[in-house]
């Protein structure tokens, strides 16, 4: 069969839908609407059907999209109250939300966003199919198998570049005055960065591979809004970790702050100026620190060595050291950590490696549990 023809089920969105409130919205809107089929969902909670994932696992459901392109539109969805999302998960250290549409407030949408004459002339139904229509041509064929999405559109930086360049006259002065209104706001975003975190230093290159990659950043993470970019920017400043108050004096730059995954740490707040003054505190403190607690465990005693040793001194005081070994339940590990925002770390990070380093002693350990101890001494 040629590769050209659709041999894999199709995403389906009415047009209407992507009008009313934006195409990336309708996508993901579209496909919780397909998960919460009874026929194939059981998950019913308080009278309505549920769906949950990761932005990750979400991420692999639409392959033409950035994880953070994924979060900024789910987020959407929730300001508009057309997405419910809760937290219904049994364990507290599951990072997924739960997530139902809120259907009467889409019919308000649509009722006011598009008259009855306009939704009435607005399509060819002979061309289009309506979402009750998709619901019995299509569910009635499908498996309960997970949806295969095509890619069908790119989302690309040079589509506009090339456009720009096939249009303009063959004046060299006019290609150039076209290039670089074309990315005056990524400019602005260069001036912007030197103003907030290089005051004083050498402006920053505005290269055209800079400027595309920007142009990529403010689109998919900041909605076009120079503001948005100016907060992320200040939130960078207000870190000593990032500015250069770290043991090594690294200082973040543009490069740096453009990237993914350095982005949605930053968004997230894993570098909060408070919890990094505490970690590099933590770091340079190992004169004025007490002699280390040794524990009544001699596999917890071994399990703390080898991750010092696999880890390195620096990431061991930050994370372990401050660690209490609790006791066993059936097959978990119970400990104690000083900070919530240790435990959470850890177990994100770091539960594999202690999980591992227990089944090398011999001890069958399947999942771990960690406590915060308060000021007044309680667990919780």
């Amino acid at each position: 069969m040629s590769k050209l023809i659709i041999n894999e089920n199709p995403l389906m969105i009415l047009p209407s839908l992507a009008a009313v409130i934006g195409l990336n919205e309708a996508i993901i809107l579209q496909q919780v609407h397909y998960w919460l089929d009874p026929r194939i969902n059981k998950n019913q909670i308080n009278g309505s059907y549920w769906v949950y994932n990761t932005y990750n696992q979400w991420a692999k459901q639409f392959p033409f999209w950035s994880e953070i392109t994924i979060r900024r539109t789910i987020k959407n969805l929730e300001k508009s109250k057309l997405l419910i999302s809760e937290d219904y998960n049994k364990n507290s250290y599951l990072r997924l939300k739960w997530y139902t549409i809120n259907y009467k407030e889409l019919a308000k949408i649509e009722n006011k966003s598009i008259p009855n004459k306009e939704r009435s002339d607005q399509f060819d139904q002979t061309k289009s199919l309506s979402i009750s229509q998709i619901d019995q041509t299509d569910r009635s064929n499908r498996s309960t198998d997970a949806i295969k999405l095509i890619r069908s559109y790119k989302e690309t930086e040079t589509t506009t570049e090339t456009t720009t360049k096939n249009s303009l006259s063959p004046s060299s002065t006019s290609k150039t005055k076209d290039i670089s209104e074309e990315y005056e706001r990524e400019k602005e975003m260069i001036c912007i960065w030197d103003k907030e975190i290089r005051e004083g230093e050498k402006a920053s290159i505005q290269s055209k591979t800079r400027l595309i990659a920007l142009k990529k950043v403010i689109e998919e993470s900041f909605e076009g809004n120079l503001d948005n970019w100016k907060t992320y920017c200040q939130n960078i400043k207000k870190c000593n970790f990032l500015m250069g108050g770290g043991a090594n004096h690294w200082k973040a730059d543009l490069t740096w702050a453009t990237k993914q995954e350095n982005l949605i740490r930053v968004l997230e707040g894993y570098y909060h100026q408070k919890e990094e003054k505490a970690i590099e505190n933590n770091i340079n403190e190992t004169i004025l620190e007490e002699k280390e607690n040794i524990s009544a465990d001699p596999t917890w005693n071994i399990v703390k060595e080898k991750l010092k040793i696999n880890k390195g001194e620096a990431t061991y005081r930050s994370w372990f050291r401050k660690l209490d070994f609790k006791g066993y339940d059936n097959n978990r590990i119970l400990l104690v950590a000083p900070s919530k925002f240790i435990k959470d770390w850890i177990l994100e990070k770091f539960s594999n490696d202690i999980i591992g380093l227990f089944k090398e002693t011999e001890i069958n350990i399947k999942d771990i549990e960690i406590f915060v101890e308060t000021e007044g001494g309680s667990l919780i």
